[in-house]
């Protein structure tokens, strides 16, 4: 089209006069200028609503502290406790912004260690305005906790963890600085974790002061610490703990993986956490071990396992685990062998009768009267002469309630949750039998059942025992002995399927370990070597 077009055009353009092919010429410059501003005028618009829709994370800061300050009020506000101050630091020479959160930074170190040996400082005139902020980092800020940054998310970020930001006018990099308010509680004594001959520490909710008490007990340069910080809202500090050269890389890097890959807003408490990465969060057995205990956590780092802290939590968990874990306590380990087999066995014996006994006697009175020897036969007969509901429902009723009544202690404070839990279960309990509501065999058994769970060394295995406990007084309702063997077996299949970070659950007895076998149902001496499992790089614990 444009080669037949091109003869009629200059045909035309000859036939025009000089003055109008001129102001024609003129115009059409003037709409391609025009076209070509109105291009670079979109392309900078274009430029100008990405970087207002873009997330103020990633945004650079500004190089008036102004515009600094009125972007920090929009993004978390005033009423947070958000206090800005503008001063004239080194001699007058140079305008800073400094910027903090009251509540939770120490306004005296910001006072006497920051802002007062600027405004004191002096500079040289020559000075270049580049240099400023490294010279005040170098020679004026007395914290040795200072960093550069450019992103206002970062900037951000710190004053919510207690930092100081300075800014300084003209500069589009601002300094953190070091000045959180510490404020934690003592260290006292594991509640939940009682002992007799082992350490008396717990951990508390401080990340560093939990950290620092495993590096005390292992002052090794082996010693690794991975941070991790998860949690859109919470913004949870996590760290990942091992000792290299013991534990197995592989593990280390799988729990590495499942941290990284934790997309959550806000995190809880250590059990969100160790729920968040364990291989099956829908099982009632915990594949972690959960623990307030700083010297736990240092034998089993020692041992090849991984540990896991994260900050506000005064508890931490440690992995891979196997059931028979559970059962383990320090004072296995401060005892002698002897001693330490015969508590460990009771344990045991412990979990098991609070898992059975219920079933075992529902069993025996309700479908396999004639296992059961003729005199006690008789007095369960008698006992439960008047008793208006069936042996199932009566023994569900009273665990429950039982269950209800320590939760009720538990939430009440004080000396007054301890009597309400002696009063509930020694007047409640004799006024039910007395009313003739349960039997006295009844209250024995499931008190000598409940008494038994917290013999067990986790408290997150003794609300597992509970809920096979019911699982299994339900089967022996309704199939007696039959419905209880069965049931054995399904928890027995669940439990050897499980794994707790490609570790089988039931290690080292499924697969069958000889050497572990020593320090599993037994104590037999000091291990000397680390589980093949865990470590398979360096089993040596002693060449003696």
């Amino acid at each position: 089209m444009k080669k037949r077009k091109a003869p009629c055009i200059k045909k035309l353009s000859a036939q025009m006069p000089e003055a109008s092919l001129s102001h024609a010429r003129k115009s059409l410059d003037a709409l391609k200028q025009l076209t070509s501003e109105s291009v670079a005028i979109a392309d900078g618009m274009h430029q100008i609503i990405q970087k207002l829709m873009s997330p103020w994370q990633e945004q650079n800061i500004f190089l008036a502290i102004d515009e600094n300050f009125r972007l920090l009020t929009d993004i978390i506000g005033d009423d947070i406790g958000l206090i800005k101050g503008k001063h004239a630091i080194l001699g007058g020479k140079v305008q800073a912004g400094v910027v903090y959160i009251e509540s939770i930074t120490d306004e005296e170190l910001v006072s006497s260690q920051v802002i007062e040996p600027l405004l004191l400082g002096k500079v040289d005139l020559n000075t270049r305005q580049e240099a400023v902020l490294e010279l005040i980092q170098s020679k004026f800020i007395y914290v040795p906790n200072t960093k550069n940054s450019s992103r206002m998310g970062e900037i951000v970020e710190s004053l919510l963890s207690g930092d100081t930001v300075l800014f300084i006018n003209g500069l589009n990099t601002a300094l953190i600085i070091g000045s959180g308010k510490i404020v934690k509680r003592s260290i006292e004594k594991p509640e939940n974790e009682g002992t007799v001959l082992a350490s008396l520490e717990s951990f508390i909710e401080d990340l560093d002061a939990n950290c620092s008490m495993v590096i005390k007990r292992l002052p090794t340069s082996a010693l690794r610490f991975e941070t991790f910080t998860k949690g859109v809202l919470s913004r949870t500090k996590i760290k990942l703990l091992w000792i290299d050269g013991s534990s197995n890389a592989k593990i280390v890097e799988e729990a590495r993986s499942r941290i990284t890959q934790i997309n959550i807003d806000n995190i809880d408490g250590i059990g969100v956490l160790a729920e968040l990465i364990e291989d099956n969060p829908w099982s009632i057995f915990p594949q972690y071990r959960q623990t307030q205990r700083p010297d736990v956590v240092a034998k089993a780092l020692a041992d090849g396992h991984f540990a896991v802290l994260c900050s506000n939590s005064p508890f931490a968990f440690f992995a891979p685990t196997s059931l028979w874990d559970n059962f383990k306590t320090m004072d296995d380990y401060a005892e002698r062998s002897s001693s330490a087999s015969y508590l460990r066995i009771a344990r045991y014996m412990a979990f098991l009768m609070s898992i059975l006994l219920s079933p075992l006697y529902l069993s025996f009175v309700t479908f396999n009267q004639i296992i059961v020897p003729p005199s006690l036969a008789a007095n369960i007969a008698t006992g439960r002469e008047g008793v208006p509901f069936p042996s199932g429902v009566e023994l569900l009723l009273l665990t429950f309630g039982i269950t209800v009544i320590r939760e009720g202690a538990l939430r009440i404070t004080g000396s007054v949750g301890y009597f309400i839990g002696t009063l509930a279960a020694v007047v409640i309990g004799q006024a039910t039998v007395a009313a003739g509501y349960v039997s006295a065999s009844i209250i024995i058994v499931v008190a000598v059942a409940e008494i038994s769970a917290f013999a067990i060394a986790t408290t997150t295995l003794v609300y597992t025992s509970r809920l096979i406990n019911y699982f299994f007084v339900i089967l022996s309702s309704v199939f007696g002995i039959f419905g209880l063997i069965n049931g054995i077996a399904i928890i027995f299949w669940h439990l050897a399927s499980l794994e707790s970070f490609g570790v089988p659950y039931l290690y080292p007895v499924i697969p069958f370990d000889l050497a572990a076998m020593k320090d599993t149902f037994l104590r037999i001496g000091v291990l000397k070597k680390r589980l093949r499992i865990l470590a398979p790089g360096n089993r040596t614990r002693t060449d003696k």
